[in-house]
């Protein structure tokens, strides 16, 4: 009997492998009649790990996918104050297929970087600030970010160490955000709501709010890539890939306007005149981007455009920083940082001691210090404002000695393109966000892969694809 059994399954492996099939079948038919979508998941999960497993520079694009469009309308869990959404399972799914390659393959878990020291001291200052917190239960939430921060950090630049990988990354990123734009157009049109949450800053109508984020989120989720995207246009040899990328980045920098965001648009602005300065062919395309972007404004502004009338005007028509919450936040936050003698009130806690200093803002909508150098003042005192300064001037020499080492290769076009994005987000921090917002980091760790990657190959003697700054072939060789 037992050997007729062999016989009849030996296509299946084997009688015991052909029955845990045949019952992972029956529990996947009934719970699909029960539970569909719990089901359909639970495959995309298995699915989505084996693919991980095997193809690992794919989880890091799909980690970049889903934290780009891991906002407030794409939570379907909350714990106390913190969201789960698609991210936090594919971090998860790279971790774990970050361990595997390290039993399996050797992979190098904990690779050295140059801001990796600034970024560790921010971590342990949060953690032992909560000892003197007004609220450590607050605090936590700050500090968490912080860690998965690091893990993502950790699994980029752990998968992403080949020149073409870099590239892949890129193409992840400019397809995602090209994703969430036309999502959100398509959610526009059908009238579909994406949260609950009525924004104050987009109350008055005509603000985009992209999957349930405030417009100056969505802005600044959108900004990243721009400037990128057109440096892959320029080094790009198909003439059909190269228009697509032009207009995935207008189309881009045009849902970016639509949030009304002034920061946004002078964000953009600013990391188009640092790259603008590298050289004449850059500020060829930025001239061309300022006059077509110009024109885009004038054409929303004067028919409405999709709705994009009241956006567009409001970024050109008020220049001034006219909320007085802002400065009345940053008040505050140098009283504290008085007040504790430069320690700072440490993570968390700030709206406990807010009615304290001004219960006018305590009521308001707006109680957080409204930018990471104050947020540092209010929070972390000498030490963490030293350690963000450290880890800034970490970063502007990781980026000089790029420029230097990238000089006549694909790779120099990035290596202006990428710091542009942040040196604008960091003169927009000044008046907006916090230390852990997404997806800065993320961005910041991709382009210290690019280091990790241009060092080892000048290292081994290997050179990057050659680029010519001549305008009279647009830099293609």
């Amino acid at each position: 009997m037992n050997q007729r059994l062999q016989r009849w399954t030996a296509w299946a492996g084997g009688p015991r492998v052909l029955a845990v099939v045949v019952a992972v079948q029956l529990i996947a038919v009934v719970g699909f009649a029960l539970k569909p979508v719990a089901v359909v998941a639970l495959l995309c999960a298995v699915f989505g790990a084996l693919v991980v497993l095997e193809r690992p520079i794919l989880g890091v694009g799909l980690l970049i996918t889903a934290r780009l469009f891991s906002t407030g309308a794409t939570v379907f869990l909350r714990v106390g104050r913190t969201g789960i959404g698609p991210f936090e399972p594919v971090l998860l799914l790279c971790l774990m297929a970050l361990i595997y390659h390290a039993a399996v393959n050797s992979t190098q878990l904990w690779r050295r970087w140059p801001w990796r020291e600034p970024l560790l001291g921010l971590i342990v200052w949060t953690g032992l600030s909560l000892l003197w917190s007004e609220n450590p239960k607050d605090g936590l939430s700050e500090l968490l970010p912080l860690f998965v921060v690091l893990a993502n950090v950790m699994v980029i630049l752990a998968f992403v160490r080949e020149w073409a990988q870099f590239r892949l990354m890129l193409w992840f990123w400019v397809g995602a955000t090209v994703g969430v734009g036309v999502l959100t157009l398509l959610l526009d049109a059908a009238g579909i709501s994406t949260t609950d949450v009525v924004f104050k800053a987009a109350a008055g109508g005509g603000r985009e709010t992209g999957l349930g984020q405030q417009p100056n989120w969505f802005a600044m989720h959108m900004m990243f890539i721009i400037h990128t995207a057109f440096g892959m246009a320029l080094i790009e040899r198909n003439r059909l890939v190269r228009m697509v990328l032009v207009v995935a980045g207008f189309f881009v920098f045009v849902m970016m306007l639509k949030s009304g965001s002034r920061g946004g648009a002078y964000a953009t602005l600013i990391g188009g005149v640092l790259v603008a300065m590298a050289h004449p062919l850059f500020r060829k395309w930025f001239l061309r981007f300022l006059m077509i972007g110009a024109f885009i404004i004038a054409i929303g502004i004067v028919f409405d455009v999709g709705d994009t009338a009241k956006a567009f005007s409001r970024i050109v028509s008020n220049l001034s920083l006219r909320q007085n919450y802002r400065q009345l936040n940053w008040l505050t936050c140098v009283q504290m940082f008085i007040d504790t003698g430069g320690l700072g009130i440490g993570a968390g806690g700030y709206e406990d001691l807010l009615p304290h200093y001004n219960n006018y803002l305590a009521q308001s909508l707006y109680t957080y210090p409204h930018g990471i150098p104050w947020e540092m003042i209010a929070h972390y005192g000498v030490v963490g404002v030293g350690l963000l300064v450290w880890l800034v001037m970490s970063v502007v020499r990781m980026a000089r000695e790029l420029i230097m080492m990238t000089r006549g290769t694909e790779a120099e076009v990035f290596a202006w393109t990428m710091p542009a994005a942040m040196v604008g987000y960091f003169a927009w921090s000044w008046v907006e966000f916090t230390l852990s917002e997404k997806p800065m980091w993320e961005f910041l760790a991709l382009y210290t892969a690019l280091y990790l990657i241009v060092r080892r190959l000048v290292d081994e003697g290997r050179a990057l694809p050659a680029w010519s700054f001549d305008d009279g072939n647009e830099g293609r060789q």
